[in-house]
């Protein structure tokens, strides 16, 4: 996906790495999410923070890949190409 050319890669680099990188850093975001409650539970914390980080997960990751969907409508738009 090139959605930006060098001049704007070099100005904007956050805005590259996300645009490049987005979708994994987004689905290693949410996954952490279940895996933190999974780690609570097995520590001996409330099954609720279980169940909790199993039902946030997925909505986290709506929210992230939002996020990331919107820099690059961003990038594709606003940033020459």
């Amino acid at each position: 996906m090139d959605l930006m050319d060098e001049d704007s890669r070099r100005a904007y680099p956050a805005m590259y790495f996300l645009v490049r990188h987005g979708n994994g850093i987004a689905a290693i975001l949410a996954a952490l999410i279940p895996l933190a409650g999974l780690w609570a539970w097995l520590a001996g914390y409330s099954v609720l923070l279980l169940v909790g980080g199993v039902l946030y997960g997925p909505i986290a990751y709506l929210f992230l890949r939002s996020y990331v969907e919107m820099a690059r409508l961003i990038a594709d738009m606003l940033l020459p190409k």
